[in-house]
């Protein structure tokens, strides 16, 4: 273990802070906390410090299987239990209630151990601050840093600076220490050009949690797991989600896309001037819809206390800089994306802490060593759910009728294969503390090694970019593969008329232990009057929903004409592949024994539309184009392979 002559200083108390701050303890490393109020949060009625960021509702946090080992290590996980609910699965619907589709996070405990659970935010922030001495947290605002060969200066708002040989930068998405070691690495031109550009902004969000609530009139409130809802808004750039808590609260957010204009100005620096009349603006543009649990939006935004609500901003931003000199980033000041930030800055603060217990020595170059090792253990995976985050952020915000097709690929096309290398990749890294007896890994799905250096694992790098079975995949390719997939075999089939596209299913809660989103080949992307959907048999599946309708249960498949049938199998054999940036797979068809598809994005050409043709499926073109147009990374995908139909 590392001497305890160390001297850490730790920019921030949230909770990548508080984490870094218990391991250090744990290790037996001095360190101070310097806590002041994150410029990116503005509290109604409320003057924002650490004892009102602790009081402040606020909204809902999750907490996956990648932090919850170290929790367990910790003694606390029966505690996160009290407070929490776990996750069964996120569903969405437009703003008339029509269900879009569900995607299951029900086998989170059987693959990586434990369910995503999901609380409070500032009851995980009290949870962890209960946990660190008062005497280590002083009340300051980080303002920047200077440093050399032998020690880092803090200076702080007031004046005052405070000396140390390592800084921990935990001070969130728009770090001031990021922003001084950034400056100073420019100076010398070794910033590289990706993390010279600002930070965008994404969305902007209001957060907010009611009070308890009666379970009788929100029967939501009795389920022993939490279903997240989203609720999309018509020709609003606007989203609003639920979150069903334990204590019979529900917390809600409401995201609002942030214009283009407003993202290259640089918005995010003038957050801290954000004014109630903000929030108002955007509470009322939702207010008056409808609600996945019967009412308007508006019945629990009325019962939402005004100081729990606070405005904040979103942004997605993986940093190629994570260290310089003795200050390193962790949290959000270094990877920023919306799909569980909380898990993935607790796994960032118990990797950097195994590391400087592995290290006796206060030099530099231990220290960059330190700092080098855990960047190269982390980036792989935080990397991939930044990347991820952008395709999702597009997926649940996007508007217009392209972005509507785009969100029914990505919950009834992308085949549980795909969907689960995906999580399996975002779940893999979950640490535990060295120092400390480790906790078993009950999940059937592996997790990296978690072993010292000194253990045999010294190619740190080459653990973190591979596991046992692991295939490259990425949803964006596949999503765009099944895309042109179904444009390509639909474009040879009768398309279906317009006025038959009207909903999808209608929604209701499943029981999951019984029930399971239908296969691929059996949800077509485009309801046909030819398709029709058997009604479930079992008893469970005639669950009643707040819209009185019923959910196709395990088993049971939609009847689809032969014709489209064997199309929507090419499609779903298409999407089933494993897709990189070089796959090939030949489709064998058994009536024409064999055939090659190229599947190239925006290749396919628009077709004429004569007088009494039906034009239905300009719809699969313009959202090939749309994804093409929305995407950088224009990757050309040749699907060639063999399989029968």
């Amino acid at each position: 273990m590392a001497s305890t002559e160390l001297k850490i200083i730790i920019a921030g108390s949230g909770i990548a802070g508080l984490s870094v701050a218990i391991a250090l303890e744990l290790a037996g490393l001095d360190y101070t906390i310097l806590e002041q109020s994150s410029p990116s949060e503005y509290i109604i009625n409320s003057t924002f410090d650490t004892q009102s960021a602790t009081k402040a509702i606020g909204g809902a946090v999750q907490v996956g299987p990648t932090a919850l080992h170290f929790l367990q290590q910790l003694g606390i996980y029966e505690e996160i239990q009290k407070i929490s609910k776990p996750v069964s699965g996120f569903s969405m619907n437009e703003h008339d209630m029509n269900y879009v589709g569900r995607i299951d996070l029900s086998t989170y405990r059987e693959r990586y151990g434990y369910h995503t659970e999901v609380m409070a935010h500032s009851q995980l922030h009290a949870l962890l601050l209960q946990r660190i001495p008062p005497k280590r947290i002083v009340s300051k605002k980080v303002l920047g840093m200077i440093q050399d060969q032998e020690r880092v200066t803090v200076r702080c708002s007031d004046g005052t600076t405070y000396e140390s040989d390592i800084l921990i930068a935990a001070d969130g998405a728009f770090s001031n220490v990021r922003h001084t070691l950034y400056w100073s690495l420019d100076e010398k031109k070794q910033l590289p050009k990706a993390d010279a550009e600002p930070m965008s902004i994404d969305m902007h969000i209001v957060s907010g949690c009611t009070t308890p609530l009666d379970p009788t009139k929100y029967p939501v409130l009795l389920d022993a797991m939490s279903e997240i809802q989203s609720v999309q808004l018509p020709d609003k750039p606007y989203s609003v989600w639920f979150v069903p808590l334990l204590d019979n609260r529900i917390a809600w957010n409401i995201t609002r896309e942030a214009s283009k204009t407003a993202i290259r100005q640089g918005e995010a620096s003038k957050v801290n001037l954000w004014r109630p009349e903000e929030l108002e603006t955007m509470l009322e543009a939702v207010k008056n819809f409808e609600c996945p649990y019967g009412g308007q939006i508006g019945d629990l935004i009325d019962i939402t206390p005004p100081e729990s609500m606070y405005l904040h901003m979103s942004e997605e931003r993986f940093c190629e800089t994570w260290y310089g000199g003795r200050t390193v980033l962790v949290g959000d000041a270094c990877h920023k994306g919306f799909l569980q930030p909380v898990g993935e800055a607790i796994v960032d603060a118990v990797t950097l802490v195994n590391f400087l217990s592995n290290t006796a020595s206060h030099s530099l170059e231990s220290l960059t060593t330190v700092f080098k090792d855990y960047k190269e253990r982390r980036a792989t995976t935080a990397k991939a759910v930044v990347e991820q985050c952008g395709l999702m952020r597009q997926v649940f915000t996007g508007k217009g009728r392209a972005a509507s097709l785009k969100r029914n690929v990505v919950f009834n096309y992308v085949p549980e294969k795909v969907r689960n290398l995906l999580e399996d990749k975002r779940n893999e890294d979950r640490p535990q503390l060295w120092f400390l007896p480790q906790v078993k890994d009950q999940g059937v799905v592996k997790p990296l090694p978690n072993l010292p250096p000194s253990s045999g694992n010294t190619n740190i790098e080459q653990s973190a970019s591979s596991t046992e079975g692991h295939v490259k995949v990425s949803l964006e390719a596949a999503v765009n593969a099944a895309a042109n997939a179904i444009t390509s075999t639909m474009s040879s089939t009768n398309s279906s008329p317009r006025n038959s596209r009207t909903s999808w299913t209608s929604y209701s809660r499943p029981n999951f232990s019984a029930f399971s989103m239908p296969s691929a080949p059996n949800v077509p992307l485009f309801p046909s009057s030819h398709t029709t959907a058997s009604k479930p048999t079992s008893k469970q599946a005639l669950l009643k929903s707040p819209r009185n309708s019923t959910i196709q249960p395990k088993g049971e498949q939609f009847s689809v004409p032969e014709k489209r049938r064997s199309s929507s199998n090419v499609v779903a054999k298409v999407a089933t592949a494993t897709v990189t940036e070089d796959v090939t797979v030949t489709l064998v068809n058994s009536e024409t024994k064999s055939e090659v598809v190229k599947i190239i994005p925006n290749a396919a050409p628009a077709k004429p539309i004569t007088d009494g043709e039906d034009d239905s499926s300009s719809d699969e073109l313009e959202f090939v184009n749309c994804i093409s147009a929305m995407d950088d990374d224009k990757i050309p995908i040749e699907v060639r392979g063999t399989t029968s139909v």
